[in-house]
């Protein structure tokens, strides 16, 4: 393996890892944030404007932030019945149909999705809410949430192409 190639693909893999973790970490302070909105709403009925929106935002970079990481460790619903009914070459060629497709439109996905971020910015965009946050906030996280995806398709696709060797415990399947 190249060593320029092994360095991509490990940055890669570290990253997919903390943004998993990072991930698992804004979905405790979602709970934490709706469990604090349900006391102050119920118990001391005090309004809590901005706790909806909060979540929202909290939950959207959690799923986009955790693609890349549940990619890696192919995680994600399969279709192991293809799986089982299927050669391993042909398993192989479907499994590389299918990343070469996903990287396709993660990657359109991920430039319009920046290019919308970019505009959100520049034009102040914000929520109709009364707390009125950025827009551009979200769109970031999915914007980066879609690179990041787009990133582990592309070194899946190199590993099954140029080093058809390694194993899947080696690729992050395990």
């Amino acid at each position: 393996m190249h060593p320029a190639w092994r360095a991509f693909r490990r940055t890669v893999r570290a990253i997919s890892v903390v943004t998993g973790n990072l991930s698992g970490v804004l979905i405790l302070v979602s709970c934490i944030a709706i469990t604090n909105e349900v006391v102050w709403r119920y118990f001391l009925h005090q309004p809590h404007t901005w706790n909806l929106e909060f979540n929202v935002f909290l939950l959207v970079a959690a799923t986009f932030l955790a693609a890349n990481y549940t990619q890696m460790k192919r995680s994600h619903v399969g279709t192991e019945v293809l799986e089982t009914l299927m050669s391993p070459r042909w398993n192989r060629w479907r499994m590389l149909a299918g990343d070469a497709l996903s990287l396709l439109l993660c990657g359109f996905l991920s430039v319009k999705v920046w290019e919308y971020t970019a505009q959100a910015w520049r034009e102040g965009w914000t929520t109709d809410s009364v707390w009125a946050p950025h827009l551009w906030i979200p769109f970031a996280l999915i914007a980066l949430g879609l690179t990041l995806i787009s990133l582990e398709y592309i070194v899946q696709i190199v590993d099954e192409v140029a080093y058809p060797e390694i194993t899947g415990a080696q690729r992050g399947r395990a």
